[in-house]
């Protein structure tokens, strides 16, 4: 669909107007373009409608603060293995699930004080070697008296947990089929001879067009 814009308030912030033609209804929203160094642009629709209380610029940064959750999801079932249980009650489960997050607040926690003292956002740390430092920690704190030597070892803990990094890769995409990667991983998917190339220089120059008028003047923006 292209919704049709109300009015333009800024670059890349427009009022559209979006149809229900089972309901006939008509709603109003708020059409943002998110922009970030070496990502591809997003296109955010809010009913936040008020750029003077709510401007785009915070709007971009509520919705990367807001993938966070995404990443939380995907350390809890993968990196702590939460997909398979070793309970057979409810009970277990429960008392298995509290663990599972009691180490996750902690591990976070930790990961919070790292990105505070090294001056950098949570997602730029690795939680994956969050979770190895959280293991070395819990067996030298079970295996020390306790009390006294807190202090000393959850700072270091805090400071290894700064040191470990998460190396971005823009626009890195996987093929959902396995046999597909690993032949692209070891070469052997070439492209065939003869074959044009997918995109030309000079379409990658130009800027990509946001809006679009009809015959009768209507203004659009492209979906």
């Amino acid at each position: 669909m292209r919704p049709q814009v109300v009015r333009s308030l800024a670059p890349g912030d427009y009022l559209c107007l979006i149809k229900d033609y089972n309901n006939k209804t008509t709603l109003t929203v708020r059409v943002v373009f998110v922009y970030r160094n070496g990502f591809r642009r997003r296109r955010l629709v809010t009913s936040l409608l008020d750029p003077n209380l709510i401007p785009a610029s915070e709007l971009a940064g509520l919705y990367h603060m807001r993938w966070d959750i995404e990443t939380f999801y995907r350390d809890f079932k993968h990196t702590l293995h939460a997909t398979s249980w070793h309970c057979h009650t409810p009970i277990s489960f429960q008392q298995e699930l509290l663990m599972h997050m009691i180490t996750l607040c902690l591990i976070r926690l930790a990961m919070l004080e790292a990105s505070r003292s090294a001056n950098i956002f949570v997602s730029q740390l690795s939680f994956a070697r969050a979770l190895t430092e959280t293991r070395l920690f819990l067996k030298i704190l079970l295996s020390t008296a306790g009390g006294l030597l807190w202090t000393s070892l959850w700072e270091e803990f805090v400071q290894c947990c700064s040191r470990h990094r998460v190396h971005f890769r823009p626009d890195r995409q996987y093929p959902r089929d396995r046999q597909q990667y690993r032949r692209k991983s070891r070469g052997l998917e070439k492209r065939p001879r003869g074959r044009k190339p997918k995109y030309n220089t000079v379409t990658q120059q130009q800027p990509e067009r946001e809006t679009l008028k009809n015959r009768k003047g209507s203004l659009y923006l492209l979906s």
